[in-house]
């Protein structure tokens, strides 16, 4: 019901969201248009209740996840985890539960300050600290020795100016590239995290690596990387992704 509210009635960024399903797949009728824009209003309806009720949602992680985990544990190294906007993306900020790495992530203050303090006290409930993204960098490069793991959501549109382009979805993308060149520079590995629905109220957060040290390769090939296995969640099932942003402009 809340779906089709979003989307029938209150018709949420309608045109955008179909505009770029057909993008993203021309080869698709407009019938399995309307089905994907469907599921993803019934999928979007989901991660809002979900966000209103933190507590009734568990998340898990997969084996490839927490032996990634255990073994930046042990090695005490700093780890950076790319993601899109594919599932329920908030629930990164319940990781910390599962290891004793200082977690962070980056996020934009809002401008309205009471939104701002519930949004923050709610993302770092569980131990998740949040880096301003205009200060990422310097606080990073200052704490380059201290084992960490820092999570991008990568997948927002830069600008044209910005970026690095690839081929993403049927067309030139520019992808956000600050992660790579943070990563490049501290020399950490990196890796691209995806989240799975399991059932009502759960999810399973999956870990697949990118590179071990990222001064190791080639400028753009980590964006790149990033951007493929983005790309092969999002054919997996479309629904779970953001459509109604405005991604191509």
């Amino acid at each position: 019901m809340l779906g089709y509210f979003i989307g029938q009635v209150c018709k949420y960024r309608l045109s955008v969201c179909v505009q770029n399903l057909a993008r993203a797949f021309p080869h698709l009728s407009y019938q399995e248009i309307n089905i994907h824009r469907h599921n993803f209003y019934q999928n979007l309806a989901r991660i809002i209740w979900e966000n209103f009720h933190p507590r009734q949602v568990k998340l898990h992680l997969s084996e490839s996840a927490l032996e990634t985990i255990n073994r930046l544990q042990k090695q005490r190294s700093q780890a950076i985890l790319l993601l899109g906007h594919y599932g329920n993306w908030e629930l990164i900020t319940k990781i910390p539960q599962f290891t004793n790495i200082p977690t962070q992530a980056l996020y934009k203050p809002l401008k309205n300050r009471f939104l701002n303090y519930l949004s923050y006290k709610k993302r770092t409930k569980h131990g998740m600290r949040l880096l301003p993204a205009q200060h990422a960098l310097r606080i990073l490069l200052r704490e380059k020795q201290t084992p960490s793991i820092t999570l991008f959501i990568a997948d927002q549109f830069p600008g044209h100016d910005n970026g690095i382009a690839v081929e993403f979805l049927q067309q030139t993308t520019f992808m956000f590239s600050g992660a790579e060149k943070l990563a490049r520079q501290l020399n950490t590995s990196v890796g691209y995290v995806s989240l799975q629905p399991l059932n009502k109220l759960e999810w399973e957060l999956d870990i697949k690596p990118i590179c071990d040290h990222a001064a190791a390769t080639s400028e753009g090939l980590i964006t790149k990387q990033f951007a493929s296995m983005l790309e092969k969640s999002i054919q997996k099932d479309p629904s779970w992704w953001l459509w109604t942003h405005r991604r191509w402009k």
